[in-house]
């Protein structure tokens, strides 16, 4: 990008920006919308289909910042990763120079957790792969559900291992060395994969040092012999690499990832990438659809993480005798009692997505909406947990559950905004400094009059009047015939023909609050909901849980519904 001859302040800062972010699209917010320039507005417009426009020779186009998500997750489904840059100063006073802008915010195709950028029944793994002592090492997770898994194989097989795990996983993103920009196995693999998006980071980043330190701090242990690994385990590498990457990326905390899922061949059907393709197991090898698969063929999943458990099912099958039987048995009870089934069925509609819910409240991004939606879904849950009362199943109990419904359903407005700069989000009734606030804002008139009439009958001047104007702002009227009757606390604003203004104390102290009251309204709204939210993380490894719960659930319940519709019978398994 050659740079103008005479560049402004705003595009000499922009351009230091850019710098930073050579492989990411920046979007630069200039007043009402995000503003892309030269190769990232040539790129962008003919992706997404806007009009490129020029200032003086530079290439530019723009889109509403309101409307920005839609265009993010377009342009993260064809694997790009967008930078966003906004305003955090104010314009100097004298309106010499420009305000202080910075980037707040990262969103690459495996880190997105908004759920305007995610498939619901669809994992977005974020994927790394390593060569270390010459085994392979792949992790892969999702940053939306804390979903962590790893894999490791020898190095020598990379051909057939690494097209098996990409296709099995479809990462959104893969993160790898540099060094096998080169690597033929890698190369062919990921030219057959659709829209993933590829960064080479140098060798050097990749430490199992590094990494292994990451870890044990992650999930707060000494060391990961719980997890089967070792410091130098191959699967470390890639694991640790990819937390660090997440840190750097998402700019906040993930306490929701607390393990990590270790998984070897022998704990699952062997198949290889061109088998699974063949079989049609969750796409159709015509377009890539659901349409005709295995996967659109069993599934009457009725939530989110119901459709993400069962593809993993169908791609990780497995080969224990117990662990099939255990699910045989879930699935019976929905198969041989339709009453329950029915039942279940409704309330599983109900339910949202608490997993990915649980993620966006432990990286602080959850909205107010998101709240409700999550309180409303536990309910739902626990009144299908009284229908499955009668079976033996250990559930979590249900006194985190009501806590936490009761927390939201005291605190958050039926219909609260998702921004925390609008207001409307907290119950009147759960703050006592809010309904102060909220009080002198909506009914300033009344307050006003209840004030004149005090001072009406304080000072015996029935006539005088509280007035507004936008010059002088409000004051007490005093005609000429009541003068005399003025009292010393009274302080002389104006003389007129007819009669003086005056203002007094309190009436400041009332005019102050009034303008002050929009602004702290928005203030202790936005304060009290963070606090509400935060108050929630202690509850992040139990709502995990319920998710794995309905998850399982919803499953079993939809293979039922197949095998009921189907005709199928049961099969007794042996070794």
């Amino acid at each position: 990008m050659a740079a103008e001859q005479s560049e402004t302040p705003m595009m000499v800062q922009y351009r230091g920006i850019k710098e930073k972010y050579k492989s990411e699209v920046v979007f630069f917010r200039l007043g009402d919308f995000y503003e892309m320039f030269d190769d990232d507005a040539r790129e962008v417009s003919a992706l997404l289909n806007l009009t490129l426009t020029h200032r003086a020779s530079q290439p530019m186009c723009g889109i509403p910042y309101h409307a920005a998500k839609v265009y993010i997750a377009r342009l993260l489904r064809l694997g790009k990763k967008i930078v966003i840059c906004e305003q955090v100063g104010e314009i100097p006073k004298g309106g010499k120079g420009i305000a202080e802008r910075k980037v707040v915010e990262i969103i690459t195709p495996g880190t997105a957790v908004e759920e305007e950028y995610l498939d619901g029944y669809k994992a977005n793994y974020l994927a790394a792969l390593s060569i270390s002592k010459g085994r392979t090492g792949f992790a892969f997770i999702d940053v939306s559900t804390g979903n962590f898994k790893a894999t490791s194989w020898p190095a020598s097989k990379m051909s057939e291992n690494f097209a098996r795990e990409l296709n099995r996983a479809k990462p959104s993103e893969i993160l790898l060395p540099l060094s096998l920009k080169k690597n033929v196995d890698i190369q062919s693999a990921l030219q057959s994969s659709v829209n993933i998006s590829v960064s080479y980071y140098p060798d050097w980043d990749f430490s199992a040092e590094l990494s292994y330190t990451k870890l044990i701090r992650q999930f707060n242990t000494a060391n990961l012999k719980a997890f089967g690994l070792e410091s130098d385990s191959a699967e470390v590498i890639p694991a640790g690499f990819l937390l660090d990457y997440l840190e750097k990326t998402t700019n906040s905390e993930i306490p929701h990832i607390s393990s990590i899922n270790v998984y070897s061949d022998e704990q699952f059907l062997m198949m290889d990438d061109s088998s699974r393709r063949n079989l049609e197991i969750t796409e159709n090898m015509r377009d890539g659809s659901i349409q005709f698969s295995l996967f659109e063929c069993v599934n009457y999943t009725r939530t989110p993480m119901g459709g993400r458990l069962l593809k993993n099912w169908l791609l990780f099958p497995l080969t224990d005798c117990k662990q099939i039987e255990s699910r045989q048995q879930y699935i019976s009870n929905f198969f041989e009692n339709r009453n329950l089934l029915e039942k279940v069925k409704i309330d599983l509609s109900d339910i949202l997505d608490i997993e990915r819910l649980s993620g966006r409240i432990a990286m602080d991004k959850a909205h107010a909406k998101n709240l409700l939606a999550l309180a409303s879904s536990l309910s739902a849950w626990n009144r299908i947990k009284e229908y499955l009362n009668p079976y033996d199943f250990s559930f979590a109990s249900s006194q985190p559950a009501q806590e936490i419904c009761s927390l939201l359903e005291n605190s958050i407005l039926d219909n609260p905004a998702t921004s925390l700069t609008e207001g409307g989000i907290i119950k009147p009734g759960w703050s006592e400094e809010l309904d102060h606030w909220r009080s002198i804002h909506d009914n300033f008139n009344q307050i006003l009059s209840e004030y004149e009439t005090e001072e009406k009958n304080k000072t015996g001047i029935t006539t005088l009047r509280i007035k507004y104007t936008n010059a002088f702002g409000y004051f007490i009227e005093v005609s000429k015939g009541k003068l005399a009757s003025v009292p010393p606390h009274f302080i002389m604003r104006r003389s007129l023909v007819n009669g003086d203004r005056y203002t007094t104390e309190r009436l400041q102290e009332l005019e102050q609050e009034l303008n002050e009251s929009s602004t702290k309204i928005l203030e202790l709204e936005r304060d009290l909901f963070v606090e509400i939210r935060n108050s929630l993380h202690k509850y992040i490894p139990y709502l995990l849980q319920i998710a794995d719960e309905v998850a399982y659930t919803d499953v079993a319940a939809s293979l039922a519904i197949a095998a009921i519709q189907n005709g199928w019978t049961k099969p007794i398994i042996e070794d």
